[in-house]
């Protein structure tokens, strides 16, 4: 049986509302006034007529639509008619529609048929379905955008008309340009073009009578692209975002190093000595800072600790690679320079971990196991600067704590 019944809903996205009442609620629909209670054991076809002045969602097998809202007017139906409807945008969907008499501002509509026969709409129409008619009885105060099957478009536009069909007859006014792609085209004797023409299809039939004031422009078929041309592209894609990752890193490591190169040694001395304690730590961060940052979000009043905490982790990702990167920098400098001593010279203490981002960046080009590279970079460094930072805290609050008052 259906359902009629009317609610305000202004605060919900009205494109899902259209998908679910077409495809969960076949056979409900929903008006749109408050006062009017629910009505149950009533025939299939509803009938919508109470003005309102907010959103309308309707939703049935079938639907005869004459609401009259200031507001926007929603509709899903197997088979719908719109009859004396008026609203600012009207959006439907369903099996057939029959547009027979509406006032509206735009009209978005999705259908396997689609007929208008009357209406007067004062922007726009965006129409997409099988087979469509539009007849000469519509008035469009702006463009029309159409894609289908079968189209028959007679419907004087404002300004632009643009199909997309395998069969387009066109015999409507348009004052703006005409863009038309199918199989098939035809331009009837009333049609009357008067900006540009532009075309694409196999054939194209124009009935003498017709007027195209502007330039008739054929459009080729998009060439597919080649296998050379996909390489090309994916190439060039790897090389520049190759090259973004490299700088940036090189900026956040060199700005490490700069500003705080005491935790950055600290940081690098406790991968070499304990690097399971500092992967164990990462993990546990990487885990733990989630979990509770879902735990403050589900609590309500912690939700700006939440966000903190997201924001906290996405800064934290690139410094704890560059941590990893460091290391491997300094890594390499005891082995190849023989040297375990602290950097001396500034190019030795910013040229060496910039030579480890090359390297980890390297690693990490490599099919599927670059991915495993980074992440093992990302928890070990965040570890390692984890556990110096927390350290770092927790020395200074013991050393204000024990500090001697003063007289």
């Amino acid at each position: 049986m259906a359902l009629l019944k009317t609610v305000s809903l202004k605060s919900i996205a009205a494109g899902c509302l259209v998908a679910l009442g077409a495809a969960a609620l076949p056979t409900s629909s929903v008006g749109q006034d408050q006062t009017a209670p629910a009505e149950t054991g009533i025939a299939e076809t509803q009938a919508a007529e109470t003005a309102a002045q907010d959103m309308v969602f309707l939703a049935a097998d079938e639907l005869v639509i004459r609401q009259q809202t200031s507001d926007d007017l929603f509709a899903a139906a197997g088979e719908m008619t719109v009859d004396g409807a008026g609203a600012d945008h009207l959006i439907i969907a369903g099996g057939d529609l029959t547009i027979a008499n509406a006032s509206v501002r735009d009209i978005i509509a999705a259908a396997g048929e689609i007929d208008l026969k009357q209406a007067i709409v004062e922007d726009d129409i965006v129409l997409a379905g099988g087979e469509i008619v539009a007849a000469d009885t519509v008035q469009i105060g702006g463009s029309a955008v159409i894609a289908g099957g079968t189209v028959r478009f007679d419907a004087p536009v404002g300004r632009d008309l643009r199909i997309g069909a395998s069969e387009i007859y066109v015999n409507s006014i348009v004052p703006g340009n005409a863009r038309l792609s199918g199989d098939s085209i035809t331009l009837g004797p009333n049609a009357r073009i008067a900006g540009d023409l532009l075309y694409r299809g196999s054939s194209i039939e124009i009935d003498p009578a017709a007027v195209i004031e502007g330039s008739r422009t054929q459009l080729t078929a998009s060439e597919p692209f080649t296998a050379e041309e996909y390489g090309k592209g994916i190439g060039q894609f790897l090389l520049s975002f190759g090259l973004s990752m490299l700088i940036s890193y090189f900026v956040i490591v060199a700005a490490l190093v700069f500003a705080v190169p005491r935790v950055m040694r600290a940081t690098s001395n406790m991968l070499a000595a304990k690097p399971l304690p500092a992967l164990a730590i990462g993990v546990l961060f990487a885990v733990i800072v989630p979990v509770l940052g879902l735990l403050f979000f589900w609590t309500g009043f912690g939700i700006p600790l939440a966000v903190f905490l997201f924001i906290a982790s996405l800064a934290l990702t690139p410094i704890a690679v560059a941590v990893t990167a460091h290391f491997l920098g300094m890594s390499a400098r005891r082995i190849i320079a023989k040297k375990t001593d602290d950097p001396e010279t500034t190019a030795e203490r910013f040229l060496w971990p910039l030579g480890g981002v090359v390297v980890l960046l390297l690693l990490a080009m490599i099919p599927l196991v670059g991915l495993l590279v980074m992440l093992l970079a990302m928890l070990f460094g965040l570890g390692a600067f984890g556990r110096q930072v927390t350290g770092m805290l927790s020395s200074s609050d013991h050393t204000s704590t024990g500090s001697p008052a003063m007289a």
